[in-house]
């Protein structure tokens, strides 16, 4: 039989053990998250919707006009941006060690035999410590159907710094810039690039 001093203990701390659990219950009651309302086709929804990712800045050279810049091409002849306005010019800041550079040129190639008649024209701007001693052998191995220049530090700050190779510009028919890319640029994205600024290329006579 248990003596009347432990049966007061044992209340109390039953009593004790209850308000624990109590509001254990209770917080966990509070604490729920809000069920997700069924929507009309049985799917559930978020009660609160995600926040929106936040957009890649826009580089600031986009919607300006296109630096102007004349360089030796690796055949000896000149190439000069200005000379291409009406046409689609595509330039590239890149080097042979650079392997997502690397990685893109065969889309250029490409993308050069397929536009090429229709006003789209590649320039390749090499960022080699070496120039074309280093490019030569690479540009013949690849077989790269489009003009190749030697850049300098001074032309690359003028394209806002060039912080990444590769880097490449879309200019316009109208010599702005239409799009900026650091970074590897796939084929598949660039193609979708081009095609509504075929449109504004006057057909050569």
């Amino acid at each position: 039989m248990i003596p009347p001093k432990w049966k007061t203990r044992l209340y109390g701390i039953g009593a004790l053990t209850f308000t624990i659990l109590g509001a254990g219950l209770f917080y966990v009651t509070i604490t729920e998250p809000t069920p997700q309302s069924p929507t009309a086709n049985g799917d559930s929804q978020p009660a609160e919707r995600p926040s929106p990712q936040p957009t890649p800045a826009q580089h600031p050279l986009q919607g300006s006009t296109a630096p102007d810049f004349s360089l030796e091409r690796m055949n000896g002849e000149t190439f000069r941006l200005s000379d291409h306005r009406g046409e689609i010019v595509v330039v590239n800041f890149w080097a042979t060690w650079c392997p997502p550079c690397r990685k893109e040129i065969p889309g250029f190639i490409q993308l050069q035999k397929e536009f090429g008649a229709e006003g789209v024209t590649f320039v390749g701007v090499s960022l080699d410590d070496t120039g074309f001693e280093a490019v030569r052998p690479y540009a013949e191995e690849m077989g790269i159907n489009y003009p190749l220049v030697v850049g300098s530090d001074r032309l690359t700050r003028t394209y806002g710094g060039v912080r990444a190779l590769p880097t490449s510009f879309v200019v316009g028919p109208e010599g702005t810039v239409q799009y900026a890319r650091p970074g590897f640029l796939p084929e598949a994205e660039l193609r979708r690039q081009l095609k509504p600024l075929l449109k504004r290329v006057e057909p050569s006579s």
